[in-house]
């Protein structure tokens, strides 16, 4: 079997390329969205690090420019740092004595007296170059009045006057409130270091170091305009401590701590590759447990095909596997069996009817031979007359069963009505009973009523009831007309034997005739109550077969008055 021409391989096909494609476009997206979430870790962490970064050069530049203000031209870090351990480390040395401590002890200031911490803490703020910076402008105003001697309150009246403030402020201004000026520009130049790698491809270590230089020169630049005219220019260096890329401002250097690049990368890379395997083997067991789940599913519809391919025409008796799953697959069996029940039912008919057409068709086509070969055998003793009478019987028998025979193939072919009209019924059945001879026929209850159909067809209807009846009635026929709603009831009504209750669905099959019918010489082919329901059905009614008030068969046709679609 071709690959592509089963139903279990196009839904696998259909069912793997729909659901990969699927899982392809979300491997896709979450690699995609993960990259996405690493790239902005990633931004994150070079953000804080250099905002990090700027506040210790904004706290470096503050110390520097005061020092500077004052002739201090070396590193303010270092400085403070050696000025410590020159001034404040002895205190210390002093209060622990020479007996070992744990390093912690040492370190966090425990195990000595508080008298000792406030000394060395007061050391050191006096050591630090901001502090020592704001004791000499109180040095530099105090020289400024010439410290001379005087009361107490001439000593506030001096500390109060301008020429005291005004030296004083000078100088600080020069040194401590450097770093007022430098955090209200901060206040405006934030901006361009928080939002330095937004739009920037931090994956890229050249392009973050490209970008970080243009930041660094705008920082600058936009302190100097705000408030900070000595700031000076932020250099990018290079790598420094840690990986990171060193930047230096005057005598200050810090390093911003890149993340690692590289293992974001590797990251992402393996994320992709484990999607790049995990989603074709995803897909291959989906196509195989389609395939398996499929042919398992249709492995009943293969069973059903394969029984009904070895079914032939005398092998209608046979039925298909029924799984009894009471899904789609079982009640597609359980069709295909009433379809072969329909089938089996249609062929008994078919043959029955062919057999019995047969014989029908034999009986006077033999009569005809028999008569024709006495008459020729015998000449001088035959009765020509007598001969072409019975002749002309039997061929009117036949004639009536071909067009009973026609009658019944058009109605199978839908072809009953072949031209539809106004029909008066009444004046129809009218009509038909004066050609009964022999019995009588009432008429009296039958009344003008119109019907929508096909004359020729109806007439051939009430022609055969009223010949069931005139073989059937012993003395009388009665017939009844009458309009009940919007539909015509016709009643034919024979004083006859009657028809047994069991077999008064039978009288309307094709070639069914009772016994006692059998028996007649009169009696029909067996074919003129079919054909009555085979034309009322067309016309969208229904005949019944009845007992009679009279002990006889009442035959009941019901018609619509208009065509029912």
């Amino acid at each position: 079997m071709p690959l592509f021409r089963s139903v279990r391989s196009r839904i696998t096909v259909v069912t793997t390329l729909l659901v990969g494609a699927a899982l392809v476009a979300a491997g896709v997206g979450l690699l995609l969205i993960t990259r996405r979430a690493l790239i902005s870790d990633v931004r994150d962490t070079l953000t804080r690090n250099l905002v990090d970064t700027r506040r210790e050069l904004d706290r470096g530049v503050v110390t520097e420019l005061a020092l500077l203000s004052l002739g201090v031209a070396v590193d303010p870090f270092a400085v403070t740092s050696q000025m410590i351990d020159r001034t404040c480390a002895p205190l210390l040395a002093d209060a622990y004595g020479t007996g070992e401590r744990a390093f912690a002890d040492f370190y966090y200031l425990e195990g000595i007296g508080d008298a000792a911490v406030l000394a060395y803490e007061n050391c050191t703020q006096r050591t630090n170059p901001l502090f020592s910076s704001t004791a000499r402008c109180e040095q530099k105003a105090i020289a400024s009045v010439g410290n001379p001697r005087v009361t107490f309150d001439e000593y506030e009246e001096i500390a109060s006057s301008d020429e005291f403030r005004n030296a004083f402020d000078e100088c600080l201004a020069g040194e401590v409130l450097v770093d007022e000026r430098v955090s209200a520009a901060v206040g405006v130049c934030d901006r361009v270091i928080s939002t330095a790698f937004d739009d920037v491809d931090v994956l890229d270590r050249q392009a973050v170091e490209v970008r970080l230089q243009d930041v660094l020169f705008t920082y600058a630049a936009c302190m100097r305009s705000n408030g900070v005219p000595d700031y000076p220019d932020l250099t990018l260096t290079g790598l420094g401590e840690g990986g990171g890329l060193s930047v230096l401002t005057g005598l200050v250097g810090r390093s911003v701590i890149l993340p690692s690049l590289d293992a974001v990368k590797a990251d992402v890379e393996t994320f992709g590759r484990v999607i790049s395997i995990v989603v074709p083997v995803l897909v291959a067991l989906l196509a195989l447990s389609t395939w398996l789940v499929v042919g398992r599913a249709l492995r009943p519809v293969e069973a059903i095909r394969s029984r009904v391919a070895q079914i032939g025409a005398g092998e209608l008796d046979r039925r298909v596997p029924d799984p009894g799953t009471g899904d789609e697959v079982g009640r597609l069996a359980a069709t295909m069996n009433r379809m072969l029940d329909r089938l089996q039912r249609s062929s008994q008919r078919q043959r029955r009817f062919v057999s019995d057409a047969s014989h029908e068709l034999r009986s006077p086509l033999a009569s005809l031979r028999t008569q024709l070969e006495v008459a020729l055998a015998h000449p001088e003793r035959a009765e020509w007359p007598a001969v072409a009478a019975g002749v002309l019987e039997e061929g009117g028998r036949m004639e009536r069963l071909v067009d009973d025979l026609l009658s019944l193939a058009r109605a199978d072919e839908g072809a009953a009505l072949v031209h539809t009209e106004e029909v008066d019924l009444g004046e129809m059945i009218a009509a038909e009973a004066e050609r009964v001879e022999g019995l009588a026929v009432d008429t009296s209850a039958v009344a003008p009523v119109v019907v929508r159909g096909d004359a020729q067809s109806l007439r051939r209807a009430v022609r055969n009831l009223l010949d069931n009846a005139r073989r059937h009635a012993a003395s009388r026929i009665v017939l009844r007309v009458t309009l009940e709603g919007d539909e015509v009831l016709a009643v034919v009504e024979d004083d006859g034997s009657g028809i047994p209750e069991a077999e008064r669905e039978q009288v309307f099959e094709r070639f069914a005739r009772l016994e006692e019918s059998r028996d007649r010489d009169a009696g029909g082919t067996g074919l003129g109550l079919a054909v009555v329901r085979e034309i009322v059905q067309a016309h969208g009614g229904t005949v019944v077969a009845e007992a009679g008030e009279e002990g006889g068969a009442r035959l009941v046709v019901r018609l619509p008055t208009r065509s029912r679609p």
